[in-house]
């Protein structure tokens, strides 16, 4: 696997934030900007998609709940497409079901977070998921 560099610098990675909600979309997009990330906002699956394949943000967070395809569909797209496929995904939702929690891991998910969720508790887990995947990359592409 072919390591990513993160946008910028390590201090500004790049976040697409995928969610159906404004309210929480803009609230999760002001705070994480103000926390040190580049943010780039989609509402609904299709849009979300296409910025990936534009941006090739550093990582991805989607809610389930979105316009025109759910998270689920967002997921396996972004986990088949070769552009996309080694960007972690992070799930953020308010179903705590275990069931849930084992279907995001299954399809690719790189972490599950639970509504409500602080915006500076979800920049330490977006920074731990960065900082692990990139550390993955180093370790597979040097063995």
């Amino acid at each position: 696997m072919e390591g990513r560099r993160l946008h910028e610098s390590h201090m500004r990675p790049l976040v697409l934030l995928v969610d159906g909600h404004d309210d929480t979309l803009a609230l999760h997009a002001i705070a994480l900007s103000a926390l040190g990330f580049n943010v780039s906002a989609a509402d609904d699956g299709a849009e979300a998609f296409r910025r990936a394949c534009r941006l090739l943000p550093d990582i991805i967070v989607t809610e389930l709940t979105l316009r025109r395809a759910s998270g689920w569909d967002l997921l396996g797209q972004l986990k088949r497409d070769s552009r996309t496929r080694d960007i972690p995904v992070v799930v953020l939702t308010g179903d705590a079901q275990a069931l849930t929690h084992a279907r995001a891991i299954r399809e690719g998910s790189a972490a599950l977070l639970l509504k409500p969720c602080p915006p500076d508790q979800l920049a330490i887990e977006l920074r731990d998921v960065i900082q692990g995947h990139a550390a993955g990359a180093r370790v597979s592409s040097s063995g």
